[in-house]
């Protein structure tokens, strides 16, 4: 509890900032990458994605992936099926 309260209080300046402009306020951009694989022992490639709006994240994921890919082609088609999923 006091590792949470601390981490809580040192962090009491940060957060998402949402302007009132409906120009910026209507992009929502999306950012992906994925890559194939780095860590040697599993073999799994790393998926990673972030969404913004208005120069806010609103969504982001950095994980392994729960497959094992055979190739970058298949890495990178199973990160663009995790982000679709996220957008929609």
């Amino acid at each position: 509890m006091n590792k949470i309260l601390r981490y809580l209080r040192g962090t009491i300046n940060f957060g998402l900032v949402f302007h009132n402009n409906p120009d910026t306020c209507s992009n929502i951009v999306g950012y992906v990458d994925s890559d194939y694989p780095r860590d040697l022992d599993k073999r799994k490639s790393h998926t990673r994605y972030v969404f913004m709006l208005s120069r806010s994240a609103m969504s982001w994921k950095a994980t392994l992936q729960s497959i094992i890919a055979l190739s970058k082609t298949e890495a990178e088609y199973m990160t663009a099926a995790e982000v679709v999923k996220e957008a929609i």
